[in-house]
């Protein structure tokens, strides 16, 4: 499996259910938040199962949802239809943006833009620039140098490893300290950035995740061109 199939999410469900169809307190945050600033148009890149999808659509917001695994996109379609909710789902590889400037007030990137090598991340954050309107709002989340998995597995890049088992064997994980964090989301206005630390998953694999989870905003008036 690689970052450009996507996730056998039949098999992440089985072996971790509890982990992926909860939504995270930060997400709950966020749509507060989005209420506040007046927007209505959110994009769930990297939707998964359709947790945060489902959620947002809940709360009255008009979601598109991306995600490049076919069982995602089954998964968050069968989630919706459950629910008696409804968003635009697009199979699409978040490296290739097929979304026009200033489509979107809002992105949610939950767990997904570290899936890549550093200059991917880069032409991600790039993406997501492009697709926001002026004043448009951001939430995002990157691998801590501090998750003990950092420095596991093959090595692609100095701070890029790939797992060589599980779900995601060959996967690659770009891990960021505080001031890596802060470079890659220089093209944007930084609202917040904190560190969080989970403890492990019941039944899980024993794992410390750390990540950054940031808050930005696009700045007005900055062109942005279309990402190639």
């Amino acid at each position: 499996m690689s970052v450009r199939a996507g996730w056998d999410w039949n098999r992440a469900l089985g072996e971790m259910p509890g982990r992926w169809t909860q939504v995270a307190e930060e997400i709950v945050a966020f749509a507060s938040w989005l209420n506040r600033g007046q927007c209505s148009r959110v994009h769930d890149l990297g939707c998964g199962v359709g947790r945060h999808t489902a959620y947002l659509a809940s709360r009255g917001f008009d979601v598109t949802a991306t995600d490049v695994s076919a069982s995602a996109m089954a998964h968050t379609a069968e989630r919706l239809r459950r629910a008696g909710l409804g968003a635009k789902l697009c199979r699409c590889n978040m490296l290739a943006w097929p979304f026009a400037a200033g489509a979107f007030d809002a992105v949610v990137a939950f767990n997904v833009v570290y899936h890549a090598t550093r200059r991917e991340v880069e032409t991600v954050l790039g993406n997501i620039d492009f697709s926001l309107r002026d004043g448009g709002l951001l939430f995002m989340t990157l691998k801590s140098t501090r998750d003990s998995e950092y420095g596991q597995g093959r090595q692609l890049e100095s701070t890029t490893f790939a797992p060589l088992a599980g779900i995601e064997k060959d996967v690659p994980h770009y891990y960021a300290d505080e001031t890596e964090a802060r470079r890659l989301l220089a093209r944007f206005d930084l609202v917040s950035l904190h560190h969080k630390v989970e403890p492990p998953v019941t039944g899980g694999d024993g794992r410390r995740r750390s990540h950054w989870v940031a808050r930005a905003r696009k700045r007005a008036g900055v062109l942005t061109s279309r990402p190639r």
